[in-house]
């Protein structure tokens, strides 16, 4: 069977075609670092690595959410110490009132009025334009002034636990209210009265050295000071809840990266290797192609 010039020139051409695609393709993997661009140049691989870019994707939104969370629990978490702080500070002002210097318990008086304002102003606390303790009404400011005094705030929030998702079907509560904290409208115990009401009482029993005033306001502080160290505790375990699923997210994240990395990157001394290869290869096919043009009816006689 005699070959002729156009079947020698068609299969140079074509495999002139293939090593200079296969050469394209080295060139691209040692200058991106990436096994493959396209998904038709590796479609196992692509679909894999789309997979894991996914699952990186979930669990990169899960831990944004830890972070959230973090981050409204520890300034929860301050806003309680404070109020606990000045809970005692209250107990300490009537434990000191005396019964014959009403000048001092003046002085104490004052002081129980300025923490209860502490005791608001932590009530009210916002991040980013939204309240800590307003439940789900974020947006409006937990406690403002009664205009009839008694009880001398009004909670304007709702009772609603606002959740983050930190995984699939892990969720964990962000928030406390200050209905619940301080027991504003009787929302832990009817029939008690509220933190901010028991320290009002205690400030007019310092200012008219009312002793037994004082006495039972002392107790009801020691009531409130106890359920407020006790929320207080257990914002914190929610906090060590968030970190420990932090630090399981943040394994999970290194382990699918370093599997997409496994599956996307190139071996990049063995794609310069093959490189080297692939380049004689293409000048062989170049050089033959070239000799086949220079060929001349001479070359058949």
């Amino acid at each position: 069977m005699r070959i002729s010039d156009s079947m020698i020139a068609g299969t140079l051409v074509a495999q002139l075609s293939r090593a200079s695609e296969r050469l394209f393709r080295l060139q691209e993997q040692v200058a991106s670092g990436l096994a493959f661009r396209t998904p038709s140049q590796d479609p196992v691989g692509a679909v894999r690595a789309a997979s894991l870019r996914g699952g990186i994707a979930e669990l990169s939104r899960y831990h944004q959410n830890c972070d959230d969370a973090s981050a409204r629990l520890h300034l929860t978490e301050v806003s309680l110490a404070n109020i606990v702080t000045s809970l005692r500070e209250a107990r300490d002002a009537g434990l000191s009132m005396s019964p014959f210097d009403q000048a001092a318990n003046n002085a104490l008086a004052n002081h129980v009025h300025e923490l209860i304002a502490g005791i608001v102003g932590e009530a009210n606390r916002a991040t980013e334009g939204r309240y800590l303790f307003a439940g789900y009404q974020s947006l409006t400011k937990p406690l403002i002034e009664n205009p009839l005094e008694i009880p001398p705030y009004l909670y304007q929030g709702d009772r609603g636990d606002v959740l983050f998702q930190l995984g699939r079907g892990v969720t964990i509560v962000g928030n406390l209210d200050a209905a619940e904290v301080l027991n504003l409208d009787g929302a832990v115990d009817p029939a008690r009265d509220d933190a901010l009401e028991t320290l009002r009482t205690l400030e007019l029993a310092l200012r008219t050295s009312d002793r037994d005033a004082v006495t039972e306001s002392l107790s009801a502080i020691e009531w409130h000071f106890d359920r407020v160290v006790a929320r207080r505790a257990e914002v914190g375990a929610r906090v060590q809840h968030v970190e420990l699923a932090t630090g399981r997210l943040e394994d999970g994240i290194r382990t699918l990266r370093t599997l997409l990395s496994e599956v996307q990157d190139a071996d990049i001394t063995q794609a310069i290797i093959d490189l080297r290869s692939q380049e004689i290869t293409y000048q062989a096919a170049a050089a033959a192609s070239s000799a086949l043009h220079r060929a001349s009816l001479l070359d058949y006689f």
